[in-house]
């Protein structure tokens, strides 16, 4: 009751509304434990072995294959061979012509 001597219906309104849950539903979150991160470092230790970059071996030399644009000659070259004694001409990046074919239409 308020000071006039009136039932305040206010606060009895408050009190039948529900509370909010304190859980989240469609959280897919869960706190880590100290094993889930000593996961990580047990197996990193189990390899016993870190590759640095002195032990990773590039390729020398990659192989390509070069298509004339306009008639569909190919050529497997590798990325270190000059494509001019292959008989192709570059005319952009990874497009080609034959020398037969870069002739005819004037380009060489």
């Amino acid at each position: 009751m308020d000071r006039d001597g009136n039932r305040d219906t206010r606060r009895d309104k408050d009190q039948t509304r529900p509370r909010p849950s304190s859980q989240h539903y469609g959280s897919s979150f869960s706190p880590s434990t100290s094993s889930d991160s000593n996961i990580a470092s047990e197996s990193a230790s189990a390899a016993g072995y870190r590759p640095t970059m002195d032990s990773v071996q590039l390729p020398i030399a990659s192989v390509e294959v070069l298509r004339c644009m306009r008639c569909a000659r190919s050529v497997e070259a590798t990325s270190t061979d000059d494509i001019g004694a292959m008989g192709m001409v570059r005319i952009a990046h990874n497009l080609y012509y034959c020398e037969r074919c870069a002739k005819m239409v004037g380009y060489i």
